[in-house]
C-alpha cells in the first residue's frame, strides 16, 4: 500500500494516508472529513445522491438567515448604488448635447438680429463657401449671355430689373459703344459675398489677357443670379464729356470719381470749404479717367460735404463698403461716387454745382453706403 501526505481544510492539519480516493478517509486529528463543508455524519447518505452542503463559516459551522438577508440586503444596496450612477451619466450627457446643439444655433441667431452674418469678417464662413458655390455658376452664365448677346432682347434677360434697366439700356449704348471683351479669355481673379443693407450681392473681378480689368456685380431674382447693369455699365443719364460741354439736360445724375483737391496751407485744407474735381472712368482701365470738372466747392458740415468725406477717408484707410475685403480697383486719392450735378451758365461762363450725393459706390440701389445719421453725430455730439 502506497501512502501519500494530506492536508485538512477543517483544522489544517497535515496527515499520511493511503494513496487513491478513499470517501472514508478521516482527519485523525478533527476526526473530520479533510473536504471542506462536509460533516462526516452526512457521508452516509452520499452515495444516495445527496450533495454536500456548502459552508460559509471559517470554522465549518453553517451560516444563518440573517447573514443571508444581510447579503442580500448589501447586494441590494449596490444595485441601486449602479442606477443611480448611471441615471447621473445620462442626465449629464443630455445636459451637454442639448447645449452644444443649441450654442452655435443661439450665435446664428444673435448674429442675424444684430448684424445680418456680416460674412465678411468671417463669422459664417460656412455659409460665405455655400452662397458663392451657388452663385457663381449663375454669375458666369449672366455675364456671357449678356456680353455675347446679339440684340437688347437678348442681354436684357441678363441683368437684374430687366423692366426698369430696359429704356436706360438703349438709351446709354445710344451714346456709349458697348464693351468688346473675349468672354472665353476672361478670367475670374477675385469673388467675395457683400451685404448691402437687407441684400446679399456678389461682387466679382475679372481679367482678360488683353489688359482689360473690371469688376461686376450681381443680385439675386428669386432663384437666380443677374448682372447689376447699372454698376457695371457706370451708368450716367449722359455722357459726362458731352454734359460738361454744355449738352443735355441741364441737371442729372452720375456715376463718377472724385478727387480730393488739398492744396494750400493746413488751415484750407481742413477748412470749412471742401475742394474737388469730379472725372468720368474709363472702362475695363480702373487706372485711367476721361474728362475732369472744373473745381467744386462745398461745405464741408453740410450732407454732401459729410459724404464725401467720408468716401475719401475710407478711400485712403483702404476701407471697403458692405463688408468688402478685395483692394479698390482705382488708384490711390480715387473715390467711386453717385452725384446729381447742375451746370448754370452766366456771362457765356459755365458753372457746376453739387446738388446732392447719391451715394459713395456704383451700385444700382438707393443705399449711400455711409450712415449720415452717424456721421452728424460724431462731428455735433457733445460730451
Amino acid at each position: 500500500m502506497i501512502n501519500a501526505w494530506y492536508h485538512c481544510g477543517r483544522c489544517g492539519s497535515l496527515f499520511e494516508s493511503s494513496l487513491g480516493l478513499d470517501e472514508e478517509r478521516l482527519c485523525p486529528e478533527c476526526g473530520r472529513k479533510p473536504l471542506i463543508g462536509t460533516w462526516p455524519g452526512e457521508d452516509a447518505v452520499s452515495t444516495e445522491g445527496k450533495k454536500e452542503q456548502p459552508s460559509f463559516d471559517k470554522r465549518g459551522e453553517a451560516s444563518d438567515e440573517g447573514g443571508k438577508r444581510a447579503v442580500r440586503k448589501k447586494r441590494g444596496k449596490n444595485t441601486m448604488m449602479r442606477i443611480v450612477v448611471i441615471w447621473l451619466i445620462i442626465m449629464l450627457l443630455a445636459v451637454w448635447n442639448h447645449q452644444r446643439i443649441q450654442g452655435p444655433r443661439n450665435d446664428r441667431e444673435t448674429q442675424s438680429d444684430a448684424g445680418k452674418g456680416n460674412l465678411a469678417e468671417g463669422t459664417l464662413a460656412d455659409e460665405r463657401i455655400a452662397l458663392l458655390a451657388k452663385a457663381l455658376p449663375d454669375c458666369h452664365r449672366a455675364l456671357a449671355g449678356f456680353l455675347t448677346g446679339g440684340t437688347p432682347e437678348i442681354r436684357n434677360q441678363f441683368v437684374a430689373d430687366p423692366i426698369g434697366t430696359a429704356g436706360k439700356m438703349a438709351g446709354f449704348y445710344r451714346n456709349n459703344p458697348f464693351p468688346s471683351v473675349d468672354v472665353n479669355a476672361l478670367k475670374r481673379i477675385g469673388q467675395e459675398p457683400i451685404l448691402v443693407g437687407d441684400e446679399w450681392m456678389i461682387e466679382t473681378r475679372w481679367q482678360s489677357p488683353e489688359g482689360i480689368a473690371f469688376d461686376a456685380v450681381f443680385r439675386r431674382e428669386g432663384s437666380v443670379w443677374k448682372l447689376d447693369w447699372e454698376h457695371f455699365s457706370r451708368y450716367s443719364d449722359y455722357p459726362w464729356a458731352l454734359f460738361l460741354a454744355g449738352e443735355g439736360s441741364d441737371e442729372a445724375e452720375f456715376r463718377l470719381l472724385a478727387r480730393n483737391v488739398a492744396e494750400g496751407d493746413k488751415a484750407e485744407m481742413t477748412g470749412s470749404r471742401l475742394r474737388f474735381v469730379l472725372m468720368s472712368p474709363v472702362f475695363g482701365k480702373a487706372w485711367e479717367t476721361g474728362m475732369a470738372s472744373p473745381e467744386l466747392v462745398v461745405d464741408r458740415l453740410s450732407d454732401e460735404g459729410l459724404l464725401l468725406q467720408a468716401a475719401f477717408q475710407a478711400k485712403s484707410e483702404g476701407t471697403r463698403l458692405f463688408g468688402g475685403t478685395m483692394a479698390p480697383m482705382e488708384p490711390e486719392g480715387l473715390a467711386r461716387v453717385r452725384v446729381r450735378i447742375k451746370r448754370g451758365e452766366f456771362g457765356g461762363t459755365r458753372s457746376f454745382t453739387l446738388k446732392k450725393v447719391v451715394a459713395g459706390h456704383w451700385l444700382g440701389v438707393d443705399e449711400p453706403g455711409f450712415d449720415l445719421h452717424k456721421l452728424k453725430e460724431d462731428i455735433f455730439s457733445v460730451d
